[in-house]
């Protein structure tokens, strides 16, 4: 499971300060043990909704897409017919560095409310609002004015009763009620799918306390289900169908454990879930994510590029690779997999091939003081982490060139570097969850959330910017950015993975046309009543 699962990539008590807390009894739902389906989500208790940067990609998109519905019909959903009834927009399109949307009348919130364009706004800005700042960053910062949203001064609008903030930056501007437009500092023309990730939901201001930070109960969106329960202290979440004449699954339960329990499952990176004679796994061929090393560009190590090769230089990502438990990873050494149409994307090079030699060459030039006869602590952000085979390759490799890393079990607290972090390395990976090429390059350049990550690099900025102004005319600046990124080893990639999921046979006859692993869409869920 990985760390930055927008990398998405996401737990232990995420956020609970900023959480009201309620008390409800299960037997006042009169819920029969057979009426409700039970998804395993992760081995990390997390909170599936919020502005934590811990809760992973699979978790916020399945219950994003759930729950506060869908901006675009993006095609990827392969059922368009049934997406479209969650999707919140009638047209849209982009213009170079303009785009433009028309919502649909008569789109509800749970509550009841119509979705309006003011909805759209206050959603795209209640983040830099309250200097939250999560994956969602990487979007957001494209928009004209948008770092000036807490100084410019708040103008206020009120639509049938409702106030909304409005107005605040030059990149939002409401039409009317069904009608928006964005500007951009840049082209963009994948803002449309990027925005439609779970980061984002479009939400009703009203169910937000004054400070925009607590939902006043549950969040609420106009998504297929909603929520009718949460237990925090145990993370558990009952979430029901808003309609109850479709014909889908009535109730859903959310729990998150390492224990072999769930109709469902998610995420089966370890050995310790999925093992039910009455599972069926499913490896869904999309890449979910990579993983790798991540450096702290603030330390020593993390800085030094023979110290970023050596490792890269050290490893034999094939054998890595094969050591998967369900055959779910492929060996890989760039940002962008060879997969899909990212395959157009990628630097025109092959492989990177073990060669021990060099990589002890390279090693040597470094301080000894920094690793010579020195254990090395790796924070990590994945599963089960010391259990895994492939893990414990890693591990050995890097030992033949004199490297003794040990990677501590996950702390879900801890997923980024801190000010003055003792850490120079950590284990995680990215989420492949947009459309965009150079969604996860965007991590990279001076990010609000990785500062530390940050290579600082004038030659990858320069290139990043190229990639990102010149998309339209052609993969050549997002192959050399890639080509760039792999050369100087901004991050060790030692894998791409992609998801697998189990389920019971038992109660449930089919997932139903999924668009991957990561975002799973419970409405298409099959059961065998």
């Amino acid at each position: 499971m990985s760390k930055f699962k927008i990398f998405i990539f996401l737990h232990i008590g995420l956020a609970l300060p900023n959480i009201l807390f309620f008390s409800y009894n299960y037997n006042q739902f009169q819920l029969k043990k057979n009426d409700i389906l039970t998804i395993n989500m992760s081995e990390f208790p997390q909170l599936p909704w919020g502005d934590d940067n811990s809760i992973t990609v699979h978790v916020s998109e399945t219950f994003s897409t759930a729950v506060h519905g869908i901006l675009t019909n993006i095609s990827h959903l392969r059922n368009e017919e049934k997406a479209a009834e969650s999707s919140l927009l009638k047209n849209y399109f982009c213009d170079a560095t303009v785009c433009v949307a028309t919502l649909k009348k008569g789109i509800k919130f749970h509550n009841n409310r119509e979705v309006n364009a003011y909805d759209v706004e206050f959603s795209f800005l209640r983040q830099p609002l309250i200097r939250k700042f999560d994956f969602a960053s990487s979007i957001l910062n494209d928009f004209i004015d948008i770092e000036n949203t807490k100084t410019n001064k708040i103008n206020y609008k009120t639509i049938n009763g409702i106030k909304y903030p409005s107005n605040i930056i030059a990149g939002i501007e409401v039409k009317d009620k069904y009608n928006i437009i964005f500007h951009f500092k840049q082209e963009n023309n994948f803002f449309f799918q990027k925005a439609s990730e779970g980061r984002i939901p479009i939400v009703p201001i009203e169910e937000f306390d004054d400070q925009y930070i607590k939902w006043k109960k549950y969040p609420i969106g106009f998504g297929k289900y909603k929520v009718i329960d949460a237990d925090y202290k145990n993370y558990v979440f009952t979430l029901e169908k808003t309609n109850l004449k479709d014909n889908i699954p009535r109730y859903f339960k959310l729990i998150f454990s390492d224990q072999d329990i769930g109709d469902i499952k998610m995420s089966l990176e370890s050995p310790k879930r999925g093992n039910s004679p009455y599972d069926k796994k499913i490896i869904f061929p999309n890449i979910s994510s990579n993983v790798g090393f991540i450096f702290n560009y603030q330390s020593e190590l993390g800085k030094n590029p023979n110290f970023r090769k050596a490792i890269s230089l050290a490893l034999d990502r094939e054998k890595i690779a094969k050591l998967a438990i369900h055959g779910e990873m492929t060996a890989e050494d760039q940002m962008l997999p060879n997969f899909s149409w990212y395959k157009e994307y990628r630097a025109k090079t092959p492989l990177q091939k073990q060669n021990i030699a060099l990589a002890k060459e390279l090693l040597n030039k470094v301080p000894h003081h920094l690793w010579k006869n020195k254990t090395i602590e790796i924070p990590t952000f994945w599963a089960d982490v010391n259990n895994l085979e492939y893990v414990h390759e890693v591990k050995k490799q890097l030992r033949d060139i004199g490297l003794n890393f040990v990677f501590l079990e996950t702390d879900p607290l801890y997923t980024e570097f801190k000010e003055n972090d003792k850490n120079s390395i950590f284990w995680s990976g990215f989420a492949f969850a947009s459309d965009d090429p150079n969604r996860n390059f965007a991590f990279f350049h001076k990010s609000p959330i990785y500062v530390r990550e940050d290579p600082n690099d004038p030659k990858f900025n320069e290139l990043f910017k190229a990639s990102t102004q010149n998309l339209s005319k052609g993969p050549i600046n997002t192959q050399k950015l890639s080509e760039y990124f792999t050369e100087n080893n901004i991050m060790v990639i030692v894998a791409n993975t992609r998801m697998v999921i189990s389920y019971d046979t038992r109660k449930i006859s089919s997932l139903g046309m999924q668009p991957n692993g990561s975002k799973l869409l419970l409405w298409e869920i099959k059961t065998d009543d």
